[in-house]
C-alpha cells in the first residue's frame, strides 16, 4: 500500500448506516403504491390522486350547489353538454402527475446532501479504494439504485476497474447524464398529451354548441309567423348553444394554460436536479480519480 493509500485509509470516515431511506422519502412508496423510476411517477398513483382531486372539486361543487354562486359553479362543472367533466378529469390527472413528480424531485435531491467520500482533500479514488466508497454508499442508503444520483455514481464506481484513463470515466458519466435527460423528457409525454387534449375537448364543445345554435336559429327562421313568446323561446335556445360553444372553449384553454405553466416550473426543477447531479459527479468522482499504470486493465 502506498503512502497516499495509507493516508486515505486513515482519513476514511464510514457513512453512518441508513442515512437515506428511499421508502421513507419517495411519496409513492410511502403510500404503498407502485413507484416510478427516479422522478417519473407511476400510472397507478397519478390516477388515484387525480380521481381524489376530481372528487374534492365535485364534492365541494355539490355541497354548495344550493346557493346562488354554487348553482353557477355546478353548472360550469357539469353543464354545457357534459364537456366540462372530461376537461376537469384530464386537468386533475395532469395536476396529479406534476404534483407527484415535484415531490419525487424533492426526494431525489436529498441524495445531493450525502457525503460518501473521506474528508481528506487529498483522497485518491483508485482501484484500491473504490470498494470502500461503494460500501459506504450501500451501507448508508437503502435502495441506492432508486436514487438518480447514486445510481449514476455506483455505475461509474463499479466501472473504474475496467477503464484505462480518467477521460473514459468522464465519458461514461456524460453518457449516463444524457440517458437520464432523455428519460426525464419522456416522463412528460403523458401530461403533454393531456394538455394537448384539454383544449381539443373545448373545441369539441364549440362544435356541439354551434350546432345547437344553428339548429335553433333555423327553427327561429321557420317560425317567422309565430308569436313573440315563441320567437323569444327559440332565441333563448340559440343563446344556450352559443354559451356551450364559448364557455367550454374558455374552460379548456384556461385549464391548458395553467397546466402548461405548472409543467414549466416542474420541468425546470427536474432540469436543475440533472444539472446538480452532473456537477456533483464531476466534483466528487471524476476529480478524485487517479489511474496509475498498475491500475489499468
Amino acid at each position: 500500500m502506498t503512502e497516499s493509500e495509507q493516508s486515505d485509509s486513515t482519513a476514511w470516515t464510514q457513512t453512518p448506516l441508513r442515512v437515506l431511506s428511499y421508502a421513507a422519502l419517495d411519496p409513492e412508496r410511502r403510500l404503498a403504491l407502485p413507484s416510478g423510476r427516479f422522478t417519473t411517477p407511476g400510472g397507478t398513483s397519478t390516477l388515484i390522486l387525480g380521481l381524489a382531486f376530481m372528487g374534492v372539486i365535485y364534492g365541494l361543487g355539490w355541497a354548495i350547489r344550493g346557493t346562488g354562486f354554487g348553482t353557477v359553479v355546478w353548472d360550469y362543472l357539469t353543464g354545457f353538454s357534459g364537456i366540462p367533466i372530461p376537461i376537469v378529469m384530464l386537468s386533475c390527472w395532469s395536476a396529479a402527475i406534476l404534483a407527484i413528480k415535484a415531490a419525487k424531485i424533492r426526494a431525489q435531491r436529498t441524495a445531493l446532501r450525502l457525503r460518501f467520500m473521506p474528508g481528506d482533500p487529498g483522497f485518491v479514488l483508485s482501484v484500491a479504494t473504490v470498494d470502500r466508497v461503494i460500501d459506504s454508499i450501500e451501507h448508508g442508503v437503502d435502495e441506492p439504485h432508486r436514487f438518480l444520483l447514486l445510481d449514476r455514481v455506483l455505475t461509474a464506481l463499479k466501472s473504474i476497474r475496467n477503464i484505462g484513463r480518467v477521460g473514459d470515466l468522464d465519458e461514461m458519466l456524460n453518457s449516463a447524464a444524457e440517458a437520464d435527460d432523455d428519460a426525464m423528457d419522456s416522463g412528460y409525454t403523458v401530461v403533454r398529451g393531456f394538455i394537448w387534449a384539454i383544449p381539443v375537448l373545448g373545441f369539441i364543445g364549440t362544435i356541439i354548441g354551434l350546432t345547437e345554435a344553428i339548429s335553433g336559429f333555423g327553427g327561429v327562421l321557420e317560425a317567422s309567423d309565430a308569436t313573440v313568446d315563441v320567437l323569444t323561446s327559440s332565441l333563448t335556445e340559440v343563446i344556450a348553444g352559443l354559451d356551450t360553444a364559448f364557455i367550454t372553449t374558455g374552460e379548456g384553454l384556461i385549464a391548458a394554460l395553467l397546466l402548461h405553466l405548472l409543467l414549466t416550473f416542474v420541468r425546470r426543477s427536474d432540469e436543475r436536479l440533472l444539472d446538480d447531479c452532473r456537477q456533483y459527479a464531476a466534483r466528487n468522482i471524476t476529480a478524485h480519480v487517479r489511474i496509475t499504470p498498475d491500475d489499468k486493465p
